[in-house]
């Protein structure tokens, strides 16, 4: 008999059907703040505590209450917290108390280049987006040539196909009930969050009209009865409900897990201290650029992602698979090593290659670094462009530095190397 599975997180604590009442009430959060409740009395005893505690307690309000605020000021106009969300812009915005001036924060955090490279890099990460990693990358070419029109319409496919190709049901966004969209321990779960934005989502419209909307009006839209939906605003919600949807799915795949043994109060704000110090890194983090024609060999070998590169490229060239595949970032988990090994043999020695050199590093985000290299393969040099991102054991994605985390390339076979290049 097969054992008996245990149950999920999601299972033993599911959330309110509509969605948590506030976002203190999302179990992480509910959790840590009855652990500070008691550990304000511990701290009568351990006064020497007692200023750790304070910032600490600090931060967990600025990371909460910012949460808590942005729904109650622009919750009604359907904007989505995400976990892709820069936080310092909002905890300005929502200081102000004025719903305009987060809906422009938001915004702006959408038209800022550098900022989407992370959250863009991060969404086709997710194994259901890959195929429609294209269509995303237009989109967001659309949205900054301000063709509004086209980033919408090309959006809203991507959503229903990506919430299709969720679990096992095979139902698209539009054919979801709201409460289908509360995942557990999301801050997308909170009342006024994704599911609620649902209703106008699917809304239905027998009449054309030409007047300007301001909402994300799926149904109206796509079936050609709102014609006026060429602005920013709508847009920008277009991009808000694609991430949103995103921590949904992953919230989904985390409430499955058995539920693990309890955190203690100092375990949990050890991991808000470290997400808020992730968060501070990637705020203060600037892309840089180096080429060899420019700024010399060293400057470039010097960059770490380039020293993976050269230990990747030097096991190809030895023919060295077992050193070879730890650099190569696999999305689904290799059923051995010795198995992964013999299939990157299988992948990489029907394309030798004879040797390289290093042209150009850029390291575009906290996490993703392009090295262009000129590889030679069969007698002829070809310019090649790598991709690589910098992840921890789990593959998710950490600042660059971050003792946990590695630089792996996402090509993962020659045919995706040789001669490849990117935007």
């Amino acid at each position: 008999m097969p054992r008996p599975t245990k149950p999920g997180r999601g299972d033993i604590d599911p959330p309110p059907s509509a969605g948590y009442p506030s976002a203190y009430d999302i179990p992480e959060y509910k959790q840590m703040r009855e652990q500070m409740t008691a550990m304000s009395l511990i701290l009568v005893l351990k006064p020497s505590m007692r200023a750790d505690f304070k910032k600490l307690k600090a931060e967990f309000e600025r990371i909460v209450g910012t949460v808590e605020r942005f729904y109650q000021l622009v919750g009604e106009r359907h904007w989505v917290f995400h976990g892709s969300l820069k936080l310092d812009p909002l905890v300005e915005a929502v200081r102000t108390d004025d719903p305009d001036a987060v809906e422009t924060a938001v915004i702006a955090q959408y038209q800022d280049p550098e900022r989407m490279k992370f959250a863009l890099m991060r969404a086709k990460n997710v194994p259901e987006m890959r195929a429609r990693s294209d269509l995303i990358d237009a989109a967001f070419r659309d949205y900054l040539d301000e063709r509004y029109y086209a980033a919408v319409l090309v959006l809203l496919a991507v959503m229903d196909g990506f919430v299709n190709d969720v679990g096992n049901q095979r139902r698209g966004l539009h054919t979801r009930d709201s409460e289908e969209l509360v995942a557990w321990n999301s801050m997308t779960a909170h009342h006024q969050g994704l599911a609620a934005t649902q209703k106008s989502f699917t809304k239905s419209f027998n009449k054309t009209s030409t007047e300007p909307v301001y909402e994300l009006y799926r149904n109206g839209i796509m079936h050609g009865n709102l014609t006026n939906f060429d602005n920013v605003v709508v847009a920008s919600k277009a991009w808000n409900r694609l991430f949103a949807l995103i921590d949904w799915a992953q919230a989904l795949e985390q409430a499955k897990k058995p539920e693990d043994p309890k955190p203690t109060l100092r375990e949990s704000l050890a991991k808000m201290a470290d997400t808020a110090a992730d968060r501070k890194k990637m705020d203060a983090w600037k892309p840089r650029a180096k080429d060899v024609r420019i700024d010399g060999s060293e400057a470039v070998m010097s960059e770490p992602v380039v020293e993976a590169t050269v230990a990747m490229l030097d096991s190809w060239v030895a023919k060295n698979y077992g050193r070879l595949a730890p650099f190569l970032h696999e999305f689904t988990k290799p059923k051995s090593r010795n198995a992964f090994i013999g299939e990157v043999r299988s992948r990489f020695e029907r394309q030798p290659l004879e040797g390289y050199d290093v042209r150009r590093v850029d390291v575009r985000g906290p996490a993703l670094a392009h090295v262009t290299v000129g590889l030679t393969v069969g007698g002829e040099v070809r310019e090649s462009e790598l991709r690589w991102l910098y992840v921890d054991a789990e593959k998710h994605t950490r600042v660059e530095g971050d003792p946990r985390g590695t630089w792996l390339i996402i090509q993962t076979d020659p045919i995706s190397i040789v001669g490849r290049s990117w935007d």
